[in-house]
């Protein structure tokens, strides 16, 4: 039986629209895609998702809470590889991106505090700040930031419960 191929996503995901993250159920699947294509126009592209990885890794590397987490401090390589997952996920409309193995394993060798997490994002809002991010695209891109920075705190946080480690519910240790 000849299988068909798959639309680029199946348009019930949450996604950059005109008012913030909204369901998508509603929406075709080129719906969808005409958003996504819309707010990579918006917030610049490629070249805005350069300028704000090296920005907010400028920032991580002078970071008392953030800077500790890396093993290896490659500010530049960190930035690229990240300006490219965005690029994967809104210029290639990627969505499948987002739960890429690699992004997984990268936050599950540590345990992600709710300090690290908000202070992850105010470093990203910073970072945008000082390049003068478009809006409303960048408000909407940190609201997008703020499901992602979780997802990563509960793959961290599984992944210490399976190392054994007991926590408190800010992931301060117990």
């Amino acid at each position: 039986m000849p299988s068909t191929p798959p639309p680029s996503h199946d348009g019930k995901v949450l996604l950059v629209a005109d008012q913030g993250l909204q369901s998508a159920e509603h929406m075709t699947a080129r719906q969808v895609d005409r958003k996504v294509a819309d707010f990579w126009a918006g917030i610049g592209g490629a070249g805005f998702f350069d300028a704000l990885t090296r920005r907010f890794y400028e920032l991580v590397s002078a970071d008392a809470v953030l800077a500790p987490l890396f093993p290896v401090p490659d500010w530049d390589r960190h930035a690229a590889r990240l300006a490219a997952h965005f690029g994967r996920i809104y210029g290639q409309n990627d969505l499948t991106a987002a739960w890429d193995p690699r992004m997984h394993q990268a936050h599950a060798h540590f345990l992600i505090t709710r300090e690290q997490r908000l202070r992850w994002l105010e470093l990203m809002r910073e970072a945008g700040t000082a390049l003068d991010a478009p809006e409303p695209h960048f408000t909407e891109f940190l609201t997008i930031m703020k499901i992602a920075s979780g997802e990563m705190t509960a793959v961290s946080r599984g992944a210490a419960l399976a190392r054994g480690e007991r926590f408190h519910w800010d992931g301060s240790p117990a």
